[in-house]
């Protein structure tokens, strides 16, 4: 039988609908906490952040699990924005100075075997969206099954997106993009792709319908990995229904102190020898490399990406209560 690295997963056969929420915000603590630790410049930052089960319980459930399992340890900031307002960081190693992506589904499935584990699904395709990944992978084992290209309900590792633009409107949004050190959860482009999927949900379904779980939804907006982002800005509440809001700084202090040594290593960067070298460079990447959607993957769409000169390191991702 499948362990959680924690035993309070809700696995994908569990019913969900209208109980869902009590089950993930009763397992432990409705306000659960991690400690994020960067390294930038030799020097290590540890910021502690306030996580809301009650707000949204699925993005919470998935990142504690990420951070459990070590995911993010050793991954780097690959995108850095309006001088730190978005840092977002979780899917890139570096090799040398450039960007190296991790392959997040084989990743998550070698670690299940491994390891005797199985991670909690909220999201699940047809085979039929993915009969070329499987000529790619060959077997696609995930949670002690095997599945092939026949298979009508398999599991994708990716998060139902909790926010209003993905028709999620009756959990409680206990975090907003008006806050300073805002952490939430990102997802890559993925064009004009109509690939629909499964969902179960934490919110009783679309219009409190009290569904289970729902068929039909758009990958597009079900599609996070491990991508997470900090925002530091003032207010940009439009943000809100686009991506899940799920955690802040619980003393912003702390992430400002990392801020503000990456503002001045940039101000002495671009002064120092009166070039005006940049703290960023650009870097593209084409997103989705590793995506099993067939359509998403071969859609082979680039992004940009401002690349930090000296890197901001994620020495470790640390849940200190659950």
């Amino acid at each position: 039988m499948k362990k959680n690295l924690r035993v309070f997963a809700m696995l994908a056969t569990v019913a969900v609908g209208a109980t869902s929420v009590a089950l993930f915000a009763g397992c432990d603590t409705d306000r659960p906490e991690v400690a994020i630790t960067y390294e930038f410049n030799n020097t290590e930052y540890k910021v502690e952040f306030i996580l809301s089960r009650k707000g949204s319980p699925q993005t919470v459930q998935h990142f504690i699990e990420l951070a459990d399992a070590g995911y993010y340890d050793g991954t780097v900031i690959h995108d850095y924005q309006s001088g730190g307002i978005f840092m977002y960081g979780g899917a890139y190693t570096l090799n040398g100075n450039e960007l190296e992506e991790k392959d997040y589904w084989s990743e998550l499935r070698k670690y299940e075997q491994e390891h005797d584990y199985a991670f909690t699904q909220t999201v699940f395709a047809r085979g039929s969206s993915m009969v070329n990944y499987f000529a790619e992978v060959g077997e696609y084992v995930a949670g002690g099954e095997t599945y092939n290209a026949q298979s009508t309900k398999i599991p994708l590792y990716t998060l139902h997106g909790e926010f209003s633009g993905n028709g999620v409107t009756a959990n409680s949004k206990t975090y907003r993009h008006n806050q300073k050190g805002i952490l939430a959860m990102a997802y890559t482009d993925k064009g004009t792709d109509s690939t629909t999927v499964r969902t179960v949900r934490s919110d009783g379904g679309a219009n409190n319908n009290n569904v289970e779980e729902q068929d039909g939804d758009h990958y597009s907006t079900n599609c996070a990995t491990s991508i997470f982002y900090t925002f530091t800005g003032e207010s940009r509440t439009d943000l809100d229904a686009k991506y899940t809001a799920f955690g802040v700084a619980k003393d912003y202090d702390q992430l400002k102190k990392l801020i503000d040594a990456i503002t001045e290593y940039a101000k002495d960067l671009e002064d120092g020898d009166g070039d005006g070298n940049a703290f960023t460079e650009t870097q593209n990447m084409l997103a989705n490399r590793y995506d099993p959607i067939d359509l998403v993957r071969n859609a082979k769409i680039s992004v940009e990406y401002n690349v930090p000169v000296q890197p901001i390191r994620i020495k470790s991702v640390k849940v200190t209560k659950y």
